[in-house]
């Protein structure tokens, strides 16, 4: 049997986000997939789940060799040797897309040759000032149907023709940290096949943000300090995104802006929040997302000075 699409879904340590993902796949309007769980790490209870449900859909099960914890980038291309199908799509785990999201992507693919990026909208923004801040970065920033830069291609539900992903190798191995990712991937991809990206939101997934601010900072100062240095050395060229020109860049507003991000002025505007003007709010988030990338950044190049010493 043939399929349309070919699915992967990464799944990591959370059986019951999975559950919800895979209950409604089961839903879809949109019959003709296969699905590819690729399992990172041991995730026990992700196994025990698999093992006692039966799903009506055709899927495949894999993993890494032992077992072992590699990151997401990595464990979505478990499944790059299998893939058959004219069309891939990728969801994470932890989104539970709606009954129309496959047909969606399809419709858009047979419109046009591009890479379809679908909506994610979380549930919980009204007490979540991370998910609000999201809600409203990115692509989010656009209409359906625009084409949006390719550096805000997100991975967590994405669907185009399998030939591209194929031709790039899937996605970067060695990034195996926090962020960074889906941008080599898109950098490459821009590259590689310069296809329009388009901004799919009638492809729809909705999801629930399961970390605070303080943790989402906490994870962009590491991303500042090991996935950023390694994404601008494989795109050396590369300006446009998180906040490089100004990382990098030597004009006195540059050295102004990285002196201020890295002293407390982010963190005592934190203590404004929540605020109640909403663009007040996501320029506070915004800033305190710069001054994290910035202070690792900063690590970054420390590390780099004392190992020169």
């Amino acid at each position: 049997m043939s399929w349309t699409f070919d699915v992967i879904i990464p799944t990591y340590e959370n059986a019951g986000e999975l559950q919800r993902c895979l209950d409604a796949l089961e839903q879809q309007t949109f019959g003709s997939f296969r699905v590819f769980i690729c399992i990172d790490g041991e995730s026990a209870a992700v196994r025990q789940l698999l093992a006692g449900r039966r799903l009506p859909f055709a899927h495949h099960i894999v993993s890494h060799p032992g077992n072992e914890h590699r990151g997401r980038n990595a464990t979505r291309n478990l499944a790059l040797p299998y893939l058959e199908a004219p069309f891939l799509a990728m969801l994470d785990s932890d989104v539970v897309p709606a009954p129309e999201w496959l047909a969606e992507h399809y419709r858009l693919l047979c419109d046009r040759e591009c890479a379809s990026v679908g909506d994610i909208r979380f549930l919980d923004t009204a007490e979540n000032v991370w998910a609000r801040y999201i809600q409203h970065r990115g692509k989010n920033k656009y209409c359906h149907g625009q084409q949006i830069p390719p550096y805000y291609l997100t991975t967590g539900n994405l669907a185009l023709p399998t030939r591209f992903f194929q031709a790039l190798g899937g996605q970067d191995e060695r990034m195996r940290g926090y962020g960074g990712g889906d941008t080599e991937f898109a950098l490459r991809l821009e590259k590689t096949v310069s296809v329009p990206v388009i901004f799919n939101a009638n492809a729809l997934g909705y999801s629930t943000m399961n970390k605070t601010l303080a943790q989402a900072l906490a994870q962009m100062e590491e991303f500042g300090a090991v996935n950023l240095p390694l994404l601008l050395s494989l795109h050396p060229e590369e300006r446009r995104i998180f906040g490089l020109k100004y990382l990098l860049g030597q004009r006195w507003f540059d050295r102004v802006l990285r002196s201020i991000a890295r002293s407390e002025l982010a963190e005592w505007l934190l203590r404004l929040l929540p605020f109640p003007v909403a663009s007040v709010e996501r320029a506070i988030v915004h800033f305190a997302v710069f001054s994290a990338i910035a202070r690792g950044w900063e690590r970054h190049r420390s590390a780099q000075a004392a190992a020169l010493q």
